[in-house]
């Protein structure tokens, strides 16, 4: 398989350890007492302390660990070290009882440590001592009851209360099954990948499994909870999982018959004629006079079609075992919307940016893959003289030489087909591209000759996708995150480790903060500053700030930077250098406990 070529952000030499932890995603909620409606781990030295609302309760055991939180019935759970077996744990959990926390409760003793929490039940996988194997089991906490759904389990992927998938390992066969709380159904057999997407609004598994048609190729499927699995296509060559986020855009490639054959570059004169050619047989080839000529011609050409089909099975192999092919493979979208080809002839390693929302969008390298001078003849006059695996990388080789660029592209689909267009003024190797959040933005940024900060170019998208003509935005920023349409920057000075923040709306550039070290943007638009970076034995501190509709608000100075938690329900929660523990709500912080030293869950 290719590898995804990877986005890159640009940072101060001084504060990349700050931007790495402070690029999460909050939503601040308004007026509340954020103290009591949220749930908290944290070490204080040695002890681990739950904090449920507002009621506080130690953990014994030292092991506890891999925490996870159910916040609509005020519990936690997590595993400890078990007591019998070294590499296993035992699952346990505790909740809130009006004013007060439970005692700790055990589920179960001989777990693995990748469980699921899902509705109020808990998914996970139980040692069978005597068969060796791993049991897939349901607790309903609710009912207190444990039902084991299937036997010899590798893997579970739970998406609701009723629903998980789950696989089994049949010899070297990876079998796909689906529990619905009444009964195991199997999904597939030849499973080669399956992604799920849980914290969603809607739940889901992605899989591949073989393909039963195409050599190399799968069979992309997508299945929610509530229905059958879906196919997406039946001939995919590669998945952009990285670029996927739920309810978007889930680009994928395909094959077609040149890309999987090396002879598309490589003529094999002898295909047609090769499979005439048989073994020939002595006795056909008697006269008076013993063997005639005939026989030692034919027998010669049998074997020269021997090294031949040698050499084909050979390359064959290589291509389906993802060593390499020829670039020419259709890049594809999925969405609720449908499934759209967006561009031919594409080689999944060059593509450089894909629009996760609205319509589809992507930009990749433009190639042309044309036939070379080399053909079968010259592999076996290699295989004649060396071994089959200078063979094959020769002719990887060719293929790499055989392909064309012509440059970076730009390609659409929208309500009238696929739109596409070259992309002039750019070096690949000194450009990152990206699209806003809302895919109706191009942003390029280009690495400046010393290479430590970025130039920023946009191009807006018509409603026709077409792209405009690129505008500069501005020079010297070496941060950036998105927003909408919007691009929020840090620009700053070289070898200085604070600038000023701005953000570019896609009509002009409004500063929003200064002597910032380090920002992030959360799901709401608010963005959050780091300033005044400090750095020690102890660890390193900043003031932390709020920006909300233009207004810079500070919430609290000198806090542990890689101390931040963040929530999905808007709450914030970081230790300040003192060691106090604080929960931010959106409109100021409470200091909850002190002599913290590490926050281990926070939801």
């Amino acid at each position: 398989m290719p590898v995804k070529v990877k986005k890159a952000i640009f940072v101060s030499v001084g504060i990349i350890a700050i931007t790495a932890v402070v690029l999460i995603v909050i939503q601040l909620a308004g007026i509340f007492k954020a103290e009591n409606n949220s749930i908290t781990v944290y070490k204080k030295g040695v002890e681990t302390v739950v904090r449920i609302g507002d009621t506080k309760k130690s953990i014994s055991d030292l092991t506890a660990a891999d925490f996870k939180c159910d916040k609509e019935s005020g519990r936690v759970f997590y595993v400890v070290e078990s007591s019998y077996s070294d590499s296993l744990f035992d699952l346990y959990f505790i909740e809130k009882n009006r004013s007060e926390i439970s005692e700790p409760k055990i589920i179960d003793i001989g777990v693995r440590n990748d469980y699921d929490v899902v509705e109020g039940k808990v998914y996970y996988l139980k040692k069978n001592v005597s068969a060796g194997a791993f049991e897939g089991c349901v607790c309903d906490i609710e009912k207190n009851k444990i039902e084991t759904f299937s036997g010899n389990v590798e893997n579970i992927f739970a998406l609701d209360a009723q629903t998980v998938y789950f696989t089994k390992m049949h010899g070297s066969n990876r079998v796909l099954y689906r529990y619905d709380g009444v009964e195991t159904t199997e999904v597939c057999r030849e499973l080669s990948n399956i992604m799920r997407y849980g914290d969603c609004e809607s739940p889901h598994v992605i899989y591949e499994k073989r393909s039963s048609i195409n050599s190399g190729m799968t069979e992309l499927f997508i299945a929610y909870p509530a229905n059958e699995p879906v196919m997406i296509c039946d001939n995919t060559y590669y998945v952009m999982y990285d670029d996927y986020a739920p309810g978007g855009n889930l680009y994928y490639f395909t094959s077609s018959t040149e890309s999987v054959s090396w002879s598309y570059v490589i003529a094999d004169q002898y295909s047609e004629t090769d499979p005439l050619i048989e073994k020939p047989v002595r006795n056909d080839f008697l006269s008076i006079l013993g063997i005639s000529a005939e026989y030692n011609e034919a027998f010669k050409a049998y074997q020269d079609k021997l090294i031949r089909d040698e050499i084909r099975a050979a390359l064959n192999e290589s291509v389906e075992n993802g060593d390499f092919s020829v670039p020419v493979f259709n890049a594809f979208s999925y969405s609720e919307k449908g499934t759209y080809m967006i561009a031919e002839d594409i080689d999944p390693k060059n593509v450089y940016a894909v629009s996760a929302f609205g319509a589809p969008k992507i930009i990749f390298e433009s190639t042309e893959v044309l036939p070379s001078d080399t053909d079968m003849g010259t592999l076996v006059e290699i295989a004649q003289r060396s071994e089959m695996r200078e063979v094959i990388e020769y002719a990887k080789s060719i293929v790499e030489e055989s392909v064309k660029s012509e440059g970076m592209a730009y390609a659409a689909y929208g309500e009238k087909g696929a739109v596409s267009s070259l992309i002039d003024g750019y070096d690949k190797s000194k450009t990152l591209f990206s699209f806003s959040k809302n895919g109706e933005r191009l942003f390029a940024f280009v690495r400046e000759s010393q290479g430590e900060r970025l130039n920023v170019y946009t191009n807006g998208i018509s409603e026709k996708l077409d792209l405009n003509e690129s505008i500069g935005v501005d020079t010297g920023v070496s941060s950036y995150s998105f927003s909408g349409e919007s691009v929020i920057y840090l620009k700053s000075d070289r070898n200085k480790l604070s600038g000023d923040v701005f953000n570019y709306n896609g009509a002009e550039s409004v500063k929003i903060s200064n002597s910032a070290n380090a920002f992030t943007v959360e799901a709401n638009k608010d963005v959050i500053i780091l300033k005044n970076h400090k750095s020690d034995i102890s660890g390193q501190t900043a003031d932390y700030y709020v920006v909300r509709d233009g207004e810079e608000t500070l919430i609290n100075s000198d806090i542990l930077v890689d101390s931040f938690k963040y929530a999905d329900s808007g709450y914030a929660a970081y230790i300040s250098q003192s060691g106090e523990i604080n929960i931010f709500g959106g409109e100021k912080s409470v200091s909850v406990d002190d002599e913290v030293t590490e926050i281990l869950l926070f939801c």
